[in-house]
């Protein structure tokens, strides 16, 4: 790839071998491997599930109480592809909606499966059945891993119903931990940058968007932006757990990064989020 995905323009390499940068529209594309394999190495699964629980729970009913100003959620039927442990399916489900989940990776989706969650083993939309439409498709901390999003857009156009939603809960450039990585990469000390990028991981970001790019991106498909918002990136319930998941960090390192996030969470909470929540609608 060396042209812009949004606005065509040449992408320059920045900052480390791998990555792209687009000077006219601030957009960050990586060529990193995209394939999902069945966990990484470097992940410890349980921090993982621990660490992340109660920001995704908590993220997930934000995105619901979103989307229901906009559409009545009682019934609703909403497919959340990348749906991990389930967190966004069950609280979907919580709240009356018929909600189905669309998970790669077969021993996460069978630990959601076995809470009685309904989930879809495999990728979108090939895992679909024929003429299977829904109300909302929900992207919550998936979109950056997958090639191909024209396909992606595209195939979420041709699924949901008319006046169907598109939920995108991505990764934000303008966010304060991904600048700080950013500058300490131009400085020379690349491991937040490369771990901002889930570089080594099994699934890597495969891009890095801002509100202005990715809705320049997303309406091209035939879709209208209805809410942009950002949502918390950071919580202190399951922080060291999050912390400890990547096994080659330190323990040292992460002991330093732990206290360090809490001395300075009353300022992040202040400053541009690493999380983008946006609602768009299809046309």
């Amino acid at each position: 790839m060396n042209q812009c995905p949004v606005c065509q323009a040449t992408l320059e390499s920045r900052r480390s071998p791998g990555l792209l940068y687009c000077t006219n529209c601030d957009i960050w594309v990586s060529n990193f491997s995209s394939a999902i394999a069945e966990h990484s190495e470097l992940i410890v699964e349980e921090n993982r599930e621990e660490g992340l629980n109660e920001l995704r729970l908590g993220n997930s009913n934000i995105i619901l109480d979103t989307l229901q100003a906009h559409v009545p959620l009682e019934n609703l039927r909403i497919c959340d592809v990348g749906c991990a442990y389930g967190w966004f399916v069950e609280a979907a489900g919580e709240r009356g909606m018929d909600a189905v989940g669309i998970e790669p990776e077969e021993s996460v989706a069978l630990q959601a499966k076995a809470r009685g969650l309904k989930i879809k083993i495999g990728y979108f939309p090939d895992c679909l059945d024929a003429g299977e439409t829904y109300d909302a498709i929900a992207f919550n901390d998936s979109l950056e891993h997958l090639p191909d999003l024209p396909a992606i857009f595209t195939a979420c156009h041709h699924t949901l119903t008319a006046s169907g939603k598109l939920i995108i809960n991505i990764p934000n450039s303008q966010g304060l931990f991904f600048k700080i990585a950013e500058k300490l990469a131009q400085l020379g000390y690349t491991k937040p940058w490369d771990r901002m990028w889930q570089k080594e991981y099994a699934f890597p970001h495969l891009i890095y968007v801002n509100p202005h790019n990715l809705e320049q991106y997303v309406t091209q498909y035939g879709f209208e932006l209805l809410e942009s918002k950002t949502l918390d990136s950071v919580k202190v319930q399951g922080l060291w757990q999050r912390l400890r998941m990547d096994r080659s960090t330190s323990w040292i390192v992460s002991a330093i990064m732990y206290l360090g996030i809490l001395l300075i969470y009353p300022f992040i909470q202040k400053c541009p989020s690493d999380i983008l929540l946006q609602i768009y609608q299809k046309k």
